[in-house]
């Protein structure tokens, strides 16, 4: 189980507060998150006398409430919280639903570091026996967050642990939940024969209605090996039979934001674009939103669109990109640049494309810039002259789609 030092509680939100200006909307949420999350320290730990006694404390905590803005998610989950709080009760099981729910939305909005301190905040009060639901889905959650931040030891171990109580606990979705975490992880550093015997199985075992969540999350993993290894119309079959077993909205947009990917690598841009212009517009999460509209700048490269490829750099230019994607958007950058003749502007982002990845390890990044920055071009795909048929109907839903969205 982890459990933040006491020294270092809630540091993530004291840096974001740092970080902003006083005022901005995202410096009143990070400010209302961190003295709900205090509040619910004290309550938990000195008792509700102590916490909820005292009118000043209240009212302060519900006056950054207040300042964050109208209607945003966050400010109805603190609200949820504090109104938890008022149970009286000091017991963790009180809050663990409205505090994963505020660290779910943080995830929304890619606040990855801020969400992961949240279920720490949980997992630090729950015994992973006594309470293995909510230990195994804060560990998975939290997995989840250091996946998206590139940090790939942190989020293998809480994979690890998940699967550890799932196990002790007897918890088939669980323990599935948790491998196919870990397989992610091991496609992530390019184990793919492992990666692909993990999901096989996994996939195997999610037999029933109650693991069709699961399976559909197996197949998405699967379907990003069968992409790692050049087999792209696998890739696609295997992702959108996931799209279909697919119950979270979230979970939708990731598996079609690979089946872009996928017909990109073919060489259908026709079919990617109508799929990334739906989730840059449409995506629950800010990450999913930012990748679509990077991919949609790459293929402008890849087809040589030059007024596409401007419109989508504005779009990304200031964004707080985690490190996958900012390294992704300089490599970009430095392609559209070679491809529309601007040599030194070319040199410049595919330089800081080789710095980034070299300082995040970001392998794959890294050889594709150096490439790059040693003239080698790299090829746009080919469009195979047959797709199968179950391809092509995949690219018709796609863009059936798109045209229901309204987006073009």
């Amino acid at each position: 189980m982890f459990e933040s030092d006491r020294k270092l509680r809630h540091l993530p939100f004291f840096e974001e507060i740092a970080s902003r200006s006083e005022g901005d909307p995202e410096w009143h949420s990070a400010v209302a998150g961190l003295v709900v999350l205090r509040l619910v320290d004290s309550w938990l730990e000195e008792g509700p006398e102590v916490a909820l006694d005292d009118p000043f404390t209240l009212r302060s905590v519900e006056a950054a409430i207040e300042e964050v803005r109208p209607g945003s998610p966050v400010r109805t989950l603190l609200h949820r919280v504090l109104r938890a709080l008022h149970e009286r009760k000091p017991d963790i099981h009180i809050v663990v639903t409205p505090l994963m729910a505020y660290a779910q939305a943080l995830e929304y909005d890619a606040h990855w570091r801020l969400a992961a301190d949240v279920y720490h905040s949980v997992l630090a009060h729950l015994h992973p026996m006594e309470d293995t639901d909510a230990s195994i889905a804060a560990h998975l959650r939290l997995g989840s967050c250091y996946r998206s931040m590139d940090l790939l030891d942190e989020a293998s171990a809480a994979y690890a642990t998940a699967s550890e109580i799932a196990t002790a606990a007897g918890d088939m979705l669980g323990i599935l939940r948790a491998r196919v975490g870990e397989a992610a992880i091991l496609g992530r550093r390019g184990n793919y024969p492992r990666a692909q015997d993990i999901l096989d199985d996994a996939i195997a075992r999610a037999k029933g209605e109650n693991l069709r969540d699961v399976r559909s999350r197996a197949l998405h993993q699967r379907a990003n090996v069968a992409r790692a290894r050049g087999q792209y119309e696998l890739a696609i079959r295997f992702a959108y039979d996931a799209l279909h077993d697919s119950e979270t909205p979230t979970e939708k947009d990731r598996i079609l934001g690979d089946i872009a990917a996928a017909f990109s690598d073919l060489g259908v841009y026709t079919a990617a674009r109508d799929a990334y212009l739906v989730l840059s517009v449409t995506a629950q999460e800010q990450f999913t939103r930012w990748a679509a509209t990077l991919n949609l700048l790459d293929i402008a490269v890849q087809t040589g669109s030059e007024p596409l490829f401007e419109q989508h750099r504005r779009q990304l230019l200031g964004q707080p990109l985690p490190p996958y994607l900012a390294t992704g958007l300089q490599l970009s950058l430095g392609q559209g640049y070679q491809r529309f003749g601007d040599d030194d502007k070319a040199r410049r982002h595919l330089t800081a494309a080789v710095a980034s990845a070299r300082e995040h390890g970001l392998n794959a990044l890294l050889f594709d810039a150096e490439e790059a920055l040693l003239g080698v071009h790299k090829k746009p795909a080919t469009s195979r002259s047959q797709l199968s048929l179950a391809t092509e109907e995949v690219a018709g839903a796609i863009k059936a789609l798109r045209e229901a969205v309204g987006v073009s």
